[in-house]
């Protein structure tokens, strides 16, 4: 059994892939607990730690220190070039993030045709893909709930008080109007996206909508797309199983 391990700024998400082949995700927890969430599950017959980072070189020392205490073996996947079918359009390839990378390889192996990925969390990814695995960029941008800090953090006078509804309308109140305006920006950042995917692929591509900040998107409008989730752990699964 190998023990997976997704690494970002503030949190870490833990999965186990049995050598059946099935992922199971464990939690997500606190960066600053990894040493306290992985210390029981070392005593369960792990027999290698395959992990990979977009947080600070201390979460990444920790997991590299608790493998070699434990004698157990690890590997750090990171960016390359190319691999598992899919070429990074990156020149500088080590720079195109770790996670957009995973997510790509993901999703290659399951969609064989044109693709956009729009991953949504604190940061908001855009990436096309080719239908023979070529990465063609993409966009970074923030994420709902930095965009909100950013207004709210900057100004005095504009506030926000409560979740925002599944609708996106023009707003009668500064509340309503800032988190619907925060939203119109995604969803137009998206749209523009899309149609120039379109145009760069020649048709239409398939959507894929992953993140927790999808659930900030209007819902009759993200129905349209699939849903997938764990993605990052997904591509992850496939360096453990192949590398």
């Amino acid at each position: 059994m190998q023990l997976l391990i997704e690494a970002g700024n503030t949190y870490v998400k833990v999965a186990q892939l049995f050598q059946t082949g099935d992922l199971e995700l464990l939690g997500r927890y606190p960066s600053k607990k990894l040493e306290m969430v992985l210390e029981p599950l070392l005593e369960k017959g792990i027999n290698r730690i395959v992990f990979a980072s977009v947080g600070p070189v201390e979460v990444d020392n920790s997991i590299q220190r608790i493998a070699q205490l434990a004698n157990i073996p690890v590997l750090q996947v990171k960016t390359l070039r190319k691999d598992f079918g899919v070429k990074n359009a990156y020149a500088e390839y080590q720079y195109l993030g770790v996670d957009r990378w995973l997510t790509l390889v993901a999703i290659r192996q399951e969609f064989k045709k044109p693709t956009v990925i729009v991953d949504i969390g604190t940061a908001l990814t855009f990436d096309v893909m080719s239908d023979d695995g070529k990465h063609l960029g993409g966009w970074i941008a923030p994420g709902y709930q930095l965009m909100m800090k950013s207004v709210l953090e900057n100004t005095t006078k504009v506030f926000s008080d409560r979740e925002h509804s599944e609708t996106l309308t023009f707003s009668d109140n500064t509340a309503d109007g800032l988190k619907n305006g925060c939203r119109a920006a995604l969803l137009g950042l998206i749209e523009y996206g899309l149609k120039q995917a379109k145009d760069r692929l020649g048709v239409e591509p398939e959507v894929i909508l992953c993140g927790g900040g999808v659930r900030h998107l209007p819902v009759s409008w993200a129905k349209h797309y699939r849903h997938k989730s764990e993605l990052v752990l997904e591509g992850l699964a496939l360096y453990a199983k192949c590398r």
